[in-house]
């Protein structure tokens, strides 16, 4: 197999222009899957998981969510079949609750796929690092266990300045814990736990050493029909020391720094067994190292902000830009001028009340061309500590990297001037 850039054409096509695919556990995409394939004609049937099959977080939810036709899975053998007589055309992971049950439907139904046996390669964290390790490539040193002395025996071994715990599940949401002592790891494994437990259903965590070099995410896609990577989005990522986003600007994949990470993207896709359908990789690189790959999780999901930096850089929205190459082949980007695209997390130092007149002038700067879950004026928010806590995103674009670092530089000095109205909290 060979990686395309995004740019890169494909003859070959493994799909029929107009279809059926079943979306398997499509828990918290809001239908994004079933509207980027009706945009193309095709149909979709979603394959929901039975309640007690879920985990905690996910039980109650309701799979019919922006999906006409669901169908609840009991066994792989009956699914396949119900799904056969539909006459199916593609199985696609919608969730990370979806991964190793699409493997085994591709597989039982013939059709393009990952192989079931190596699913905890694109599920687990660690064994991402060992295979990755046993083939020549960076990767961060890791242990997974659910014991705590275990874990504290290991740390203590490994010596090394830093540790990230967090759960062996490459698709749970929460972030991994930073810690610089045994003390620290003792303090977070509980909580660690109870999260994994609640988003997976498993509370095996991994402890690994933390790469402190510069993190970058990346969206790939897999033709089906030949194996073929399309990188689709490369997102340089700034955080604060506290570890909370606070912006991801689109990398140019033939930079110096983003050809580096394309090669070894495409080598870890390798390892990996990813042969089809979408990934996303978070990597770190340190001059000492180079790449190195954190996790990576193969199926793909959009937030309202990646759709709104479509239109300003196409392959953005994951889903969009999976569901294209696989019916139609690759993304092809806007010829033309270059568009420097960043996407902006508003960080609360503190609890208080949006400012009205501030959050217009934030809204109306030159550059900003999309603006995602924004609070309303006078509405209360809390100190953001997470994602989850972030009060909005924001989307700057511009045909000058200039514009966009004086407009980011601007959003951070009216959220210091008192975009967050501590006094009237």
């Amino acid at each position: 197999m060979s990686l395309a850039s995004a740019d890169a054409s494909l003859s070959a096509r493994s799909l029929p222009p107009v279809g059926l695919v079943a979306l398997v556990a499509p828990y918290g995409d809001d239908g994004r899957h079933a509207q980027s394939y009706a945009r193309l004609g095709w149909e979709s049937v979603a394959v929901a998981l039975p309640d007690t099959a879920l985990p905690p977080a996910h039980r109650g939810a309701d799979p019919r969510g922006g999906y006409r036709s669901v169908l609840v899975h009991h066994s792989v053998r009956r699914t396949a079949k119900k799904l056969r007589a539909r006459g199916i055309h593609s199985v696609v992971a919608a969730s990370g609750l979806g991964v190793d049950l699409a493997d085994r439907l591709t597989r039982a139904l013939e059709l393009p796929g990952n192989e079931p046996g190596t699913s905890a390669l694109r599920t687990d964290r660690a064994v991402q690092a060992a295979a990755l390790a046993d083939m020549g490539l960076a990767a961060p040193r890791s242990l997974r266990t659910s014991s705590l002395a275990a874990a504290l025996r290991w740390a203590k071994h490994a010596d090394f300045p830093a540790y990230v715990v967090t759960a062996a599940d490459s698709a749970t949401p929460l972030p991994g814990a930073v810690c610089t002592s045994t003390a620290e790891i003792s303090a977070v494994w509980r909580p660690q736990r109870h999260a994994a437990v609640d988003h997976s259903g498993t509370g095996d965590l991994v402890i690994q050493e933390r790469i402190s070099g510069q993190q970058f995410v990346v969206h790939t896609v897999t033709h089906p029909a030949t194996g073929e990577h399309t990188i689709s989005a490369l997102w340089a990522e700034l955080r604060t020391r506290e570890g909370v986003h606070g912006r991801s600007d689109l990398l140019e994949q033939n930079s110096v720094l983003g050809r580096a990470l394309t090669v070894y993207v495409r080598r870890a896709l390798e390892v990996l067994g990813v042969e089809s359908g979408a990934a996303r990789c978070r990597i770190a690189f340190t001059h000492e190292r180079g790449p190195v790959l954190l996790s990576a999780r193969a199926y793909a999901r959009t937030s309202p902000a990646d759709e709104l930096c479509e239109p300003q850089a196409a392959g953005t929205d994951h889903i969009q830009a999976a569901v294209h190459t696989a019916i139609a082949g690759p993304v092809r980007p806007a010829t033309g001028q270059r568009r420097y695209v960043a996407r902006v997390s508003l960080i609360a130092p503190h609890s208080g009340v949006v400012d009205q007149r501030l959050l217009r002038t934030v809204t109306t700067l030159p550059t900003v061309t999309g603006i995602a879950g924004l609070p309303t004026a006078r509405t209360p928010v809390v100190r953001t500590v997470d994602r989850a806590t972030c009060p909005g995103e924001l989307i700057l674009a511009a045909s000058s990297r200039q514009a966009v670092e004086e407009d980011y530089r601007a959003i951070r000095a009216i959220e210091a001037g008192g975009l967050y109205n501590r006094a009237a909290s």
